[in-house]
């Protein structure tokens, strides 16, 4: 029979809780935790409850990696306060629950004084910190411009380890770039032993947020140097910093690499940029062109920033034509 549960816990986890219970079978936690794994990978709220009130049932409401489960099943469909009060009801709470909903809350990115609250009891509590902690917090201090404490938790991930892993330096580039602390972001891009697209890409994307956008190419080129594709993420931070910068020879050359040489499709953000340069540049007809050329419906933001730019440039009879 465990040979057929088994078979059932790969095919999907609401049809495995069906068959359990169709069966009368009783599950042990390490069956149950099973069946959470899958719910977590993608179910509705309403598949959640049901499987919590399952739980409830069979009395498992005190197996801490169950409930760890469960919080990170709640947190995953953006129920974020049921997860809470979930966390607050154990009676012994552990590193992987605290972790469950901090990760949470930085995914939703509406719980940033929850988040704090959480981290402070986490060390009110004298609980280890783990780097996923760490990484949700600097996200949510890059995103909730909290510089102070995105440097002391800074100061803490360096007494823990002398050098910043991918993950950690990314989220750190992120939190500095996002801060306008643009050289603190480079500084440790630099520390970093081990870069990834994202990493070249967060640190291009400050460089472009705040106005350098002569410096974001030269780092897009050495990326390229490096051996590294960028990714559509990567040419959509360097074409806003052309943008940023009036850099219009530099974004058309980039936009035609995008497509030329790396084969990646152009999406409606890329088209954007793209307008936005011309548009500055008073190259309406080169905007125009591009528009008529993209391979998606052009949205009205599109016709609005040529609309804009031919008012600022009195071309009225291009303008009429858009219209």
């Amino acid at each position: 029979m465990y040979a057929q549960l088994n078979e059932q816990l790969s095919t999907g986890s609401y049809q495995s809780m069906a068959y359990i219970t169709n069966k009368c079978m009783i599950p042990d936690s390490f069956t149950l935790g099973s069946i959470m794994k899958a719910f977590v990978r993608g179910s509705s709220l309403m598949k959640v409850i049901q499987i919590h009130g399952f739980i409830i049932q069979l009395g498992y409401e005190s197996h801490n990696v169950l409930i760890g489960s469960l919080i990170d099943a709640y947190a995953k469909c953006g129920s974020v306060r049921i997860a809470y009060r979930i966390y607050k009801s154990m009676l012994k709470k552990d590193t992987i629950a605290c972790t469950t909903l901090i990760t949470g809350y930085a995914r939703e990115g509406t719980y940033s004084k929850d988040a704090f609250d959480l981290f402070n009891e986490i060390h009110q509590m004298h609980m280890g910190v783990d780097n996923v902690i760490l990484c949700s917090m600097l996200s949510i201090c890059a995103n909730t411009a909290s510089l102070d404490l995105g440097r002391q938790i800074h100061a803490l991930v360096l007494k823990c380890q002398s050098k910043h892993d991918v993950a950690m330096g990314n989220t750190l580039i992120d939190m500095y770039s996002k801060s306008g602390e643009i050289e603190d972001a480079k500084q440790v891009f630099n520390e970093m032993e081990q870069k990834n697209v994202i990493s070249w890409t967060s640190l291009i994307a400050g460089y472009g947020k705040h106005g350098y956008g002569h410096k974001a190419i030269a780092l897009y080129k050495k990326m390229e140097c490096e051996g590294l594709k960028p990714n559509d993420v990567t040419f959509l931070t360097f074409l806003f910093a052309c943008s940023h910068a009036g850099l219009t020879t530099e974004a058309s050359e980039c936009f035609n690499n995008m497509v030329g040489k790396y084969n990646i499709l152009p999406r409606a953000e890329h088209y954007s940029c793209m307008v936005d340069v011309f548009a500055h540049g008073g190259q309406l007809e080169e905007a125009y062109i591009l528009i008529q050329k993209m391979n998606i419906k052009p949205n009205a933001s599109l016709w609005g920033a040529i609309l804009g730019a031919c008012n600022i440039y009195g071309d009225m009879s291009l303008g009429e034509v858009v219209a």
